[in-house]
């Protein structure tokens, strides 16, 4: 296994890693559940890689360099209003399911810590589903805590 930045030319195989991640997602809250198709979803993850709108970076296998697992993110700027720095925004982190449980979701978090810390920014944040036990795990065993709580009244 090796670990690289990722390019608009993995933009196709996260898109599949990316579709079956969100119908899991989907299944603890449907708000979540994927409405666009892979091939959509790739173009517009392929022009952000291109534009450096992302950022991420890939563990592939050695032998066939197939995409095991990504995480996607994006510098964000704070709001002018209030005191802060620019911080590193995790977007998306996928494994494929053969390959939960090695420790490919760490070492993925460690590259980006590396990234937000050679880029001098503030923190890295994240957004996860509350519900989701798993997810909540995984953050948490990342070393991240709540920081925000982000409500829903649902109105049907």
């Amino acid at each position: 296994m090796y670990l690289r930045s990722l390019d608009a030319a993995d933009a196709t195989h996260i898109a599949g890693l990316w579709l079956t991640g969100a119908a899991e997602s989907g299944k603890t809250e449907a708000a979540y559940l994927p409405q666009v198709s892979q091939q959509a979803y790739a173009a517009t993850l392929a022009a952000d890689l291109a534009s450096e709108a992302c950022i991420g970076w890939g563990i592939f296998d050695a032998a066939t360099a197939s995409l095991l697992a990504y995480l996607t993110a994006k510098i964000a700027t704070p709001e002018a209003e209030f005191k802060q720095i620019p911080y590193l925004y995790l977007l998306d982190l996928d494994v494929h399911p053969q390959q939960r449980r090695r420790g490919l979701g760490a070492k993925l978090i460690a590259a980006a810590r590396a990234y937000a810390e050679t880029q001098k920014l503030g923190s890295i944040e994240v957004n996860w589903l509350s519900e989701d036990a798993q997810a909540s795990a995984f953050w948490l065993s990342q070393g991240f805590g709540q920081f925000l709580v982000r409500g829903r009244y649902r109105l049907s």
